[in-house]
C-alpha cells in the first residue's frame, strides 16, 4: 500500500523534477534495511501490531515526503526515530482517553532511551520475543504489568487499589518478570 502511494507521490514529483528513480531506490532501500529496527522501536512504545503496522505507514509517508532533508544515509535510522517519536505522540495525544496507553513522559523516556542505543541484531532478536512473550500472558497479567510499569504508579498505591499487601504485589510481579524471561530465552535458544 505504501509503496504504491510511493510510486504515484514519485511521479508527481518528477513531474516537478524534485525527484529521481535514484532517490526512489536509495529511499527503498534505507528504509527496507531499517523497517525492522524501527518496528521494534515502534513496539517499544505502544506494544500493539496493528497500531505499529497504521504508524509504520505513517512514518513512511512523512519520510519520504522529507526525505530530501536527509544529509547522510549514515543518519537515516536516527532521522527515521526522531520523526517516527513525533508520529507517536500525536497518536498518543488522539488516543489519550485509553487508560493503557503511557502517558507523554514515560513515552518520551522511553524514546530518549531507546535512541541512545542503535538497537544490534540480538536486540531486535530479544525484543520481538518479548512481545510474543507479552501477547503469550493473559490479559489481567498485561494489564497488571502495564499498570505497574507504564503509568508512573507507585507499587504501594497500585497495591492498595488492588487490594493486596505490596510484598505480594511484588511477588506477583516478580513471577511475572521471570516468566517473561523464561519464554525469552526459550525463544532464542529454539532460534
Amino acid at each position: 500500500m505504501f509503496y504504491a502511494g510511493l510510486q504515484l507521490g514519485t511521479e508527481s514529483m518528477q513531474e516537478s523534477g524534485s525527484s529521481s528513480n535514484e532517490d526512489v531506490t536509495r529511499f527503498v532501500k534505507l528504509l527496507t534495511a531499517n523497517e525492522g529496527r524501527l518496528r521494534a522501536f515502534l513496539f517499544s512504545l505502544v506494544v500493539n501490531r496493528d497500531t505499529v503496522d497504521e504508524l509504520m505507514q505513517e512514518i513512511s509517508i512523512v519520510l519520504w515526503k522529507k526525505f530530501a532533508q536527509l544529509e547522510d544515509d549514515e543518519g537515516f535510522l536516527k532521522w527515521a526515530y526522531v520523526v517516527a517519536r513525533f508520529e507517536v505522540l500525536m497518536f498518543r495525544r488522539q488516543q489519550a482517553r485509553d487508560r493503557l496507553v503511557f502517558d507523554e513522559n514515560v513515552l518520551s523516556q522511553l524514546a530518549d532511551e531507546y535512541s541512545k542505543h542503535l538497537p544490534d541484531q540480538d536486540g531486535d532478536e530479544r525484543r520481538q520475543c518479548l512481545i510474543g512473550c507479552l501477547k503469550s500472558l493473559d490479559e489481567s497479567e498485561h494489564h497488571l504489568l502495564m499498570t505497574a510499569y507504564g503509568h508512573g504508579t507507585h507499587i504501594k498505591a497500585l497495591a492498595e487499589r488492588l487490594e493486596l499487601s505490596a510484598n505480594s504485589l511484588y511477588k506477583t510481579l516478580g513471577r511475572l518478570r521471570r516468566r517473561l524471561k523464561y519464554c525469552v530465552d526459550s525463544k532464542l535458544s529454539t532460534s
